[in-house]
C-alpha cells in the first residue's frame, strides 16, 4: 500500500501530480487546506480498506428501565381499540348539530344577498316605472324623491308638486285673472268659474269682463270701480278675461297699483294635450304666489305624465280641471288623490 500527501496551489495541479505518482485509479483519502495550499491525500490501496465499521448500539446498564416495553405500549393508542354504540350517538350528534349550524349561517348570508339585490331593484323599480310613464330622470331631484320603495308614495310625492289645491289666498280672492293662450278655453272657464263661485252662499254675485272690450286699463278700472268689486264691504267677484297674455304683467302691476288690499288671484290657462317640448318653450316658469294653473278641455284629450313633468319643472301649481262643454259642469278642483289613480294608471298601463 502506498500513500502520499500532496500539495499544490490549487486542486487541478494537487490532482496532476497525484495521478503522476499514483495513476488514475488513485483513490482520495482526503482533501484539506493548508497555509493557503490545496493538500491531498491519496493512496492505491482498495477503498473497502477504508470503510468505517458501525458498532451497534447498546443503552448503558444506568440508562435502562425496567418494563420499558410495556410502559411504549400503554403510551401508544391502540388502534384496535373498539367504540362503544354511546360514543359514536354521540359523535354523530356533534356532528349532525356542527352540519345544521352551517346551514342556518349559510341561508342566512344567502338571504342577506337576496335582501340587498331586492333592495337595489325595489329602490330602482319605482323610478324606471315612472320614466316609461314619461316623467323626466330629473324631475325626482327637483321634488326631494330619493329612495321611496313604494310606487304610490312616488306617485304621492309628484301629485304634492303638481296639485295647488284649495287655499286661504284664492278662498278670499275678489279679483280673477284669467290669461292663457288663444283657443285655449278662456271664455268657457270663464263662464265655469263664474257659476262655480256663485254657488257660494256668501256671495252676492260674479261678474266677468272681457279685456278685449277695453283694451286700455282705464276701461277695466271703470269696470272694477262700477262692478264694486274693490269694496270691502261687498261680496262682489269678478273675473277679467285677458285677450292675450302680452301685457298680462302690465295689467297685473296696474291693478295692484291702484288697489292695493284688491285680493287678487291670477289663472293660467293650459289645454291639455301638450308634449313636454312645447310646454317648455312656450310657458314661462310661475313668478307669483298667487299665479294658478287650469287644464282645460280635458273632455277631449287626457292629462299626459309628459305635461305634469313640465308643469313642475314650471313651478307651475294646477288648481283647477276642466273639461265637458256644460257652463254648471266639468270644473273641479285639483285633488292630489285623483292625481295619485290617474297617475298609478298610467303606470300600469306602461307596465303591460
Amino acid at each position: 500500500m502506498v500513500e502520499i500527501t500532496v500539495k499544490a496551489l490549487d486542486s487541478a495541479s494537487a490532482m496532476e501530480e497525484v495521478e503522476k505518482r499514483l495513476g488514475s485509479d488513485a483513490l482520495i483519502v482526503s482533501t484539506n487546506k493548508v497555509d493557503g495550499q490545496i493538500e491531498i491525500v491519496a493512496t492505491n490501496d482498495e477503498p473497502s480498506d477504508y470503510k468505517e465499521t458501525k458498532k451497534t448500539l447498546v443503552l448503558d446498564a444506568s440508562l435502562q428501565v425496567e418494563g420499558f416495553p410495556n410502559i411504549l405500549k400503554n403510551k401508544m393508542p391502540n388502534s384496535q381499540k373498539k367504540v362503544s354504540n354511546s360514543e359514536v350517538d354521540e359523535i354523530s350528534t356533534t356532528i349532525n348539530e356542527s352540519v345544521e349550524k352551517i346551514k342556518a349561517e349559510l341561508n342566512y348570508l344567502l338571504k342577506i344577498s337576496a335582501a340587498s339585490q331586492n333592495l337595489a331593484s325595489i329602490i330602482e323599480r319605482p323610478f324606471s316605472e315612472f320614466r316609461s310613464a314619461g316623467f323626466k330622470t330629473s324631475i325626482f331631484k327637483k321634488i326631494g324623491l330619493t329612495v321611496e320603495t313604494d310606487t304610490r308614495l312616488v306617485a304621492k310625492s309628484i301629485s304634492r308638486a303638481f296639485v295647488n289645491g284649495k287655499c286661504d289666498h284664492f278662498e278670499k280672492t275678489k279679483l280673477f285673472i284669467v290669461n292663457g293662450p288663444s283657443l285655449s278655453g278662456k271664455t268657457l272657464f270663464s263662464k265655469k268659474l263664474k257659476s262655480f263661485l256663485e254657488q257660494k252662499d256668501e256671495i252676492e254675485g260674479c261678474k266677468i269682463y272681457q279685456r278685449d272690450l277695453s283694451p286700455s286699463f282705464a276701461g277695466l278700472k271703470r269696470w272694477i270701480d262700477t262692478a264694486r268689486i274693490a269694496d270691502e264691504n261687498r261680496t262682489q267677484l269678478g273675473i277679467v278675461e285677458l285677450a292675450n297674455s302680452e301685457n298680462f304683467e302690465n295689467i297685473v302691476l296696474e291693478v295692484k297699483k291702484h288697489y292695493p288690499e284688491l285680493r287678487v288671484s291670477i289663472i293660467n290657462i293650459v289645454p291639455v294635450g301638450n308634449s313636454y317640448e312645447f310646454l317648455m318653450r312656450n310657458f314661462s316658469p310661475r313668478k307669483l304666489e298667487n299665479e294658478y294653473l287650469a287644464l282645460t278641455q280635458l273632455d277631449i284629450c287626457d292629462l299626459s305624465m309628459q305635461e305634469i313633468n313640465a308643469f313642475i319643472e314650471l313651478d307651475q301649481k294646477c288648481m283647477f280641471f276642466s273639461g265637458t262643454t256644460s257652463i254648471k259642469d266639468g270644473l273641479f278642483f285639483a285633488q292630489i288623490e285623483k292625481t295619485i289613480s290617474h297617475i298609478l294608471q298610467n303606470i300600469e298601463v306602461g307596465a303591460d
